[in-house]
């Protein structure tokens, strides 16, 4: 459930800061959605995603590549 929660912030974030700096109109993505200064907007997309990794690679384990046994 939590690595869902991860990725839904991640994709929300990617998406709106593509959007934002692509010059977008408002969409989906939930931050478009509230009044806030550009700058702040595109910051807090940067947060999500960033945020959104970070849960997705930490349930992941870090095992990857490391011998079991």
């Amino acid at each position: 459930m939590l690595a869902l929660i991860g990725l839904a912030l991640a994709i929300q974030g990617a998406g709106g800061l593509i959007n934002n700096l692509a010059g977008g109109a408002k969409s989906w993505f939930l931050l478009n959605h509230l009044e806030m200064p550009d700058g702040l907007r595109i910051a807090a997309h940067a947060l999500m995603l960033l945020a959104g990794l970070a849960i997705v690679l930490a349930r992941r384990g870090g095992t990857r590549g490391t011998p079991t046994g």
